[in-house]
Formats: C-alpha cells, sequence, structure tokens
C-alpha cells in the first residue's frame, strides 16, 4: 500500500491499522531511497578534494599585519575552491 498523505483525515477517529500501514509504506519508502551502502558510495573518497590544499604554516603577530590576514584569506579561497565539485 503506498503512502497516502490524506490520511488519517482531520478530526477522523484513530486507525491503528491505517496508521501501521501510513508508517509501513513510509519505512519502505525511505528503505528504497537510501541504503547504507549507497550513501557511502556516494560520498567515498569527497574527503579527497581538499588533499592538495597545504596547510597554512605562518605564524601570526599580535595585532596581526594586513599581509598576515591576506595570507589567510588566500588560503581560506584556496580551500573554498578545492571543496567545489
Amino acid at each position: 500500500m503506498p503512502f497516502d498523505p490524506t490520511k488519517p483525515a482531520n478530526n477522523s477517529l484513530n486507525s491503528p491499522a491505517e496508521m501501521r500501514d501510513q508508517l509501513t509504506s513510509l519505512n519502505d519508502d525511505i528503505q528504497q531511497r537510501a541504503t547504507s551502502n549507497a550513501i557511502a558510495s556516494a560520498i567515498a573518497g569527497t574527503s579527497n578534494n581538499s588533499n592538495g590544499v597545504g596547510n597554512l604554516s605562518m605564524g601570526v603577530s599580535d595585532p596581526p599585519t594586513q599581509g598576515e590576514v591576506q595570507a589567510i584569506a588566500d588560503k581560506l579561497d584556496e580551500l573554498i575552491n578545492a571543496r567545489r565539485r
């Protein structure tokens, strides 16, 4: 029995069988949409997208200089670009 969003009708008496059918239908739909293997294969390797971005190995003075802040901004831009698909 497919899920019917009109059930139960507003102000209707509760029907355990009807609710059980609705929940079973939703569960079946969820199971068909995403299995753990499908999810794992969809995200496999996505962390590797940023492997080419090196660490920002620098010290920051107090207060930071414009060059230090610019280096941080540049590294952030590099990371954002690497994460794009």
